[in-house]
């Protein structure tokens, strides 16, 4: 199909192409309601190991002391996934006045670690809880990852916040931003898909083409 063609069939039912967005577009108008307010905030943290004092080789005692730091915060990061974690933020923080249920804790909370450094991202829609939830992670962090990870000792390892929980106003989402173009351009998408089925189901001729192509002789044109 040439180009020519396509763009006579787009200006000849333009209305049809633009009836689907305005549809959508009134639709969404109508029915608009603003996203709803999401905060967030990040906590990071060191993990430390203390190497022993006393050594009998030559080895660095510090080199090991890094490696297993890292260790810890991959094991910290994972068990900030958990639900056991979440249950202990959950009860942390009802203990100090906030009733917070496990679950919300699992949905607030993605962790991730990078060397000897943890990260907590911290997402929601009450500020209040969220930096509910945000003190009693940094607390559970320091105070009970000996009791999950044993092998560190009685005194467990030693996680030091970096951050001080600041929960703000999130972006609104990627998704949410883009939701009315997105459905404008599939109803406009629509439009012409309608203009061309309607092109192909019209039993009319309307130029000499049409008519050449139906191998006709032409015998005259009368001017538009």
């Amino acid at each position: 199909m040439e180009l020519r063609l396509i763009l006579k069939i787009l200006l000849r039912r333009w209305w049809l192409e633009l009836l689907p967005p305005i549809l959508v577009g009134a639709y969404t108008v109508i029915t608009y309601q603003p996203p709803a307010t999401t905060y967030a905030t990040t906590l990071r943290f060191s993990v430390g190991y203390t190497p022993q004092q006393e050594t009998t080789t030559l080895y660095d005692r510090f080199y090991p002391a890094w490696l297993t730091s890292e260790y810890i915060a991959g094991g910290l990061s994972d068990w900030a996934k958990t639900g056991d974690f979440a249950q202990t933020v959950a009860e942390d923080a009802t203990s100090h006045g906030h009733a917070i249920a496990a679950p919300e804790v699992a949905g607030s909370i993605t962790s991730d670690h990078l060397r000897s450094i943890v990260v907590l991202y911290l997402n929601g829609g009450d500020q209040e809880k969220l930096t509910a939830i945000a003190s009693s992670a940094a607390h559970v962090f320091q105070t009970r990852n000996g009791v999950v990870f044993p092998q560190k000792g009685p005194s467990g390892a030693t996680v030091t916040p970096l951050d001080t929980p600041a929960v703000a106003p999130a972006l609104p989402s990627l998704r949410s931003r883009l939701d009315i173009p997105i459905r404008i351009g599939l109803a406009l998408a629509l439009g012409i898909a309608l203009a061309f089925a309607a092109h192909y189901f019209d039993p009319c001729i309307r130029d000499r083409q049409e008519v050449e192509a139906l191998g006709l002789t032409i015998v005259g044109e009368i001017p538009k």
